[in-house]
């Protein structure tokens, strides 16, 4: 029985459909080339860089009464780019104070940035001083980086951050509980998660600790993420 012309345009128009569907799938899904994660690492080290603060969102909170368990605390993050011949990649000396006092480090590491052909993205390794004191204000006196050698840092598995650009964005993650390590102060295993967004003028930090059972340890559980503007570059000195 011949088949009405309506069947086999439709039949043909189906074809095309599904052929132009896959196409769409294997563009989507196609692995960025290593050419462009090499560009795109330039990019990166040229936004991120600079000195930040949440000053404008704290601000804002108090302004808007906001209830203090929502609040997010005051946080200022230097970036100053460092060269250490020990360590791979392209490197960042990362030192962040809290509270409206520039003394009052919390954190301070080398974030070395390499790309990372597996994940098909951005790889931040993250080296923490086993003397953060040795590297305090290592911004204003980077010849005090000269005196460093492998052996005072450590790394801690699992805990690299990822990078891709997005748009206008870069947008970083750390791989699902793979950070996570036992707390002495709150006698149980920590497992620590955190997203990034890095534009231009702005570092997002949303980060959480929580223990095996998901409930929150510390961090900025359900506040949204912490919005750092930046104020002003942070240019490595000759």
């Amino acid at each position: 029985m011949k088949k009405p012309l309506y069947f086999s345009l439709l039949t043909i128009f189906l074809s095309l459909l599904n052929v132009t569907t896959q196409y769409a799938q294997e563009r989507k899904i196609k692995p960025i080339s290593v050419d462009v994660l090499e560009k795109d690492l330039k990019t990166l080290l040229t936004w991120f860089p600079g000195e930040y603060d949440n000053h404008q969102q704290v601000y804002k909170e108090a302004v808007n009464k906001l209830p203090l368990e929502k609040r997010h605390r005051q946080t200022h993050h230097i970036f100053y780019e460092v060269e250490l011949d020990f360590i791979p990649g392209k490197t960042i000396y990362a030192q962040q104070s809290q509270h409206y006092n520039l003394d009052d480090l919390y954190r301070q590491r080398i974030y070395a940035f390499e790309v990372d052909t597996t994940e098909m993205a951005i790889r931040l390794r993250i080296y923490t001083p086993k003397d953060p004191n040795k590297l305090k204000n290592g911004h204003l006196q980077p010849e005090i980086f000269t005196e460093l050698k492998r052996e005072d840092f450590f790394l801690k598995p699992g805990c690299d951050v990822f990078w891709k650009l997005k748009g206008a964005i870069f947008e970083g993650y750390l791989k699902k509980n793979a950070c996570n390590y036992y707390s002495k102060r709150f006698k149980k295993q920590v497992y620590l998660n955190e997203t990034l967004t890095l534009r231009k003028d702005a570092l997002l930090l949303e980060d959480s600790a929580t223990d095996s059972k998901g409930n929150p340890v510390f961090g900025v559980h359900q506040k949204g993420p912490t919005i750092n503007l930046k104020e002003k570059p942070c240019d490595k000195k000759n």
